[in-house]
């Protein structure tokens, strides 16, 4: 088996490989499973898709800065890294660009596989994911609990289109929010069906022209509250305070699209209209499908509902374990 080195305050570490999964701080040589802000550390080495590498230059300024350089690899062929070792990317479903990295030891054959973020479900814009079997599987756990089930994403997008129907109806402006990368494109590639014209807020409209040959993608606009009447506006959830509709103030009709739609408190949490189950994630169903299909020997959950999800797996005969018990320090298991 692979050894696997668990740190609180910077990530995983694959101590035999030398290669960080993640990591929350600088690292010397690192996995980068997508080009999530929280996931691009100044890693003096980091390893990515190639679209992730576009995205990182043109959300963070440079591939490359100083002795900072971020690696593009090829999907699904093996690469060799360091001695003995090769490495190969597939695809995680997550978001445009977003990988999984599996592992494998030459010595002996031994397999890991680190699905980062991910879902099984096809999205409108995302690549579809990819699983191969591993002898250990480290998976994330966002929606780890049987109460997680997302319904089809036709039923989202009927539900989206309906509710930008009505509010134009009602007189107002519909206003969805999701983040600039990876839910925006999927918000965009809905509102394509619907055939309405959209404005975007910076964050997003800065990654068109990289993204705009993803499937469906609709011409946008810069918001410009003097001729927003018909449009759909398309912000980020922290960006809302960026929005002056001018005469337009208090004639919008607000909806959140992400995966804690599920939670029944949500739209009061989010202060919204409207909430609908969208989510680049896994629900509860897929998490136990990526397990039947990897086939692992030993599975680590992280992130999320971690230790409910280990106990499930337990329950029906799993050797599975969360890497995130609040009392650990440090763990480092082989």
């Amino acid at each position: 088996m692979i050894e696997v080195v668990h740190r609180p305050r910077q990530g995983l570490f694959l101590p035999e490989a030398d290669l960080w999964l993640d990591p929350s701080s600088k690292a010397e040589r690192a996995f980068i499973s997508h080009a999530h802000a929280d996931h691009v550390a100044r890693n003096r080495l980091s390893l990515c898709s190639a679209l992730t590498v576009d995205l990182i230059r043109v959300r963070y300024g440079t591939s490359k800065t100083g002795d900072q350089e971020v690696r593009a690899l090829p999907w699904r062929t093996p690469v060799p890294w360091k001695k003995g070792w090769e490495i190969r990317l597939l695809p995680a479903g997550h978001i445009v660009g977003s990988a999984m990295l599996h592992l494998t030891r030459l010595s002996d054959g031994a397999t890991l596989l680190y699905t980062g973020d991910y879902k099984l479900r096809t999205g409108l814009t995302a690549e579809p994911c990819e699983l191969m079997p591993a002898d250990t599987l480290i998976m994330e756990t966002t929606f780890g609990l049987p109460r997680y089930v997302f319904p089809p994403l036709q039923t989202t997008i009927e539900s989206v289109l309906q509710f930008v129907e009505e509010t134009f109806a009602e007189g107002r402006l519909p206003l969805l929010l999701g983040y600039s990368l990876g839910k925006a494109q999927e918000i965009l590639a809905i509102l394509h069906q619907g055939r309405h014209p959209v404005m975007c807020h910076d964050s997003i409209l800065k990654l068109m022209p990289l993204l705009q040959v993803l499937p469906g993608m609709p011409e946008c606009r810069p918001f410009d509250a003097n001729s927003a009447q018909d449009h759909v506006l398309v912000f980020p959830p922290q960006s809302i305070r960026d929005l002056k509709l001018g005469s337009w103030t208090g004639k919008t009709r607000s909806a959140m699209l992400s995966g804690w739609a599920l939670e029944k408190s949500a739209r009061f949490r989010y202060r919204v209209d409207a909430m609908f189950p969208l989510s680049d994630h896994a629900d509860y169903p897929e998490l136990w499908e990526t397990v039947q299909t990897v086939r692992p020997r030993r599975i680590y959950t992280v992130h999320g509902h971690t230790r409910e999800f280990a106990a499930d797996l337990r329950r029906e005969g799993w050797e599975a374990w969360s890497l995130e018990r609040e009392d650990q320090l440090e763990l480092s298991l082989e």
